[in-house]
């Protein structure tokens, strides 16, 4: 009775969704980032002024929420980077993932943008490299000058092409899971009262820890805007 139950309700769910269509995926060797481009003909991406969120159907009843990291609005393809090194569903599935494959998808919760003007810190995991390169793709560099700390699994490289592309980008190597006291040590060397906004965004646990780190530090007097994400 319970299958049947779940079964109707994917099935609600699923008449609720937009589907597209992968139209290439590479991984990041060594390492576990994949890098995917989605069609998505239906969206219309011109108007898009916040950090979008597509809640990905990635197993019975398991959605994922993903940040296109760039997308061209004249071909309706968005480009997703999601992080395959872990054992959630959403991981799993990026894993299985081939070109040609549908996705289900919806919009998710948009995060926005920096209400001031002024530099930008960020805090990340590599479950959120999209979030920060759809921040700055959607802001003015001048305006919003952006350094991010993101802390990626010990043995993921980083291709040479995407550091001198994204100087703004540090990344720094995690072998024992100890990301938020990493990115901790990383920003107690800066001056964090010169940062008028501070984003956090990765694996709940770790966000949740570092909001409230720099919520206590009296040197912030930064806007802070946290977001997490599940694996």
């Amino acid at each position: 009775m319970v299958n049947i139950f779940k079964k109707a309700a994917s099935g609600l769910m699923e008449r609720m969704l937009s589907s597209g269509t992968v139209t290439s995926i590479q991984k990041w060797e060594p390492g576990t980032l994949y890098e995917i481009e989605l069609h998505i003909p239906h969206i219309n991406m011109k108007g898009w002024d916040s950090i979008k969120r597509l809640k990905c159907k990635v197993d019975e009843l398991e959605y994922r929420d993903y940040t296109p990291v760039s997308w061209n609005s004249e071909l309706n393809i968005c480009t997703l980077l999601i992080d395959g090194g872990h054992d959630g569903a959403g991981s799993r599935w990026v894993r299985a993932l081939k070109s040609g494959d549908p996705v289900l998808f919806g919009a998710a919760h948009a995060a926005s943008l920096p209400s001031a003007k002024g530099p930008v810190l960020g805090l990340a995991d590599a479950s959120a490299l999209g979030h920060f390169l759809a921040l700055r793709q959607l802001t003015d560099p001048s305006e919003h000058p952006m350094e991010v700390g993101v802390i990626v699994n010990g043995g993921q490289e980083i291709p040479d092409a995407f550091t001198e592309e994204n100087p703004e980008f540090q990344f720094i190597q995690d072998s024992q899971n100890e990301g938020a006291d990493l990115l901790e040590q990383w920003y107690s060397g800066k001056s964090l009262a010169d940062y008028n906004s501070i984003y956090i965004a990765g694996n709940i646990p770790m966000m949740k820890a570092l909001k409230r780190k720099l919520k206590s530090d009296p040197r912030v007097h930064a806007k802070i805007y946290g977001h997490g994400f599940w694996s």
